[in-house]
């Protein structure tokens, strides 16, 4: 199989789940801002407990739940058309091997994967406080987990797009033969 129908396969799975999380955590952002992710980022056992008396008043921790089963099947994806994303554009249509570019993207293609055992972490924190409630160690873990995975997407992301600025700038400024 191709790497770019390989691609395809993680970006629609992961544009699917992603879709069906956004619809799962709305009822959950109708009642805290920033929803799932606040609760993820919430590091401190007053915030956790904040949040999810929140949404038990409001009836949607079931919601937050569903969220993390959802979730589950999300990390095994989305760290994989991260992974593939950085494959495709170590291409040297888009960076010259060995640039730092072409180094930078390899080292991200690999540690991008990290987000999935962060992920897992993660969750498995979250579930842990609506099962028994809050502690200090949950919240922390579920923050630097949450913290880490956004950063390893936010770093990952942003080499993608300036992999693809420079080449959409070189090819625009390239003279035109005609």
């Amino acid at each position: 199989m191709s790497r770019l129908l390989i691609w395809l396969f993680f970006a629609t799975l992961s544009l699917i789940l992603l879709l069906q999380l956004r619809g799962i955590d709305a009822p959950l952002a109708a009642v805290t801002p920033g929803g799932i992710v606040a609760y993820e980022l919430a590091f401190t056992t007053e915030r956790a407990r904040e949040i999810l008396d929140s949404w038990r008043i409001a009836g949607v921790t079931e919601s937050a739940r569903v969220s993390l089963g959802v979730d589950v099947g999300f990390l095994l994806v989305y760290p994989w058309f991260f992974r593939w994303s950085v494959l495709l554009l170590r291409q040297p249509r888009f960076t010259r091997p060995g640039s730092t570019m072409d180094r930078a993207g390899a080292a991200l293609g690999a540690t991008v994967l990290a987000c999935t055992p962060l992920d897992a972490a993660e969750n498995w924190a979250l579930w842990r406080m609506i099962d028994v409630g809050p502690s200090a160690t949950l919240a922390a873990l579920a923050g630097v987990a949450a913290s880490l995975k956004f950063l390893l997407i936010a770093v990952t992301t942003g080499w993608c797009l300036t992999v693809l600025s420079r080449r959409l700038l070189s090819s625009s400024s390239a003279p035109s033969h005609g």
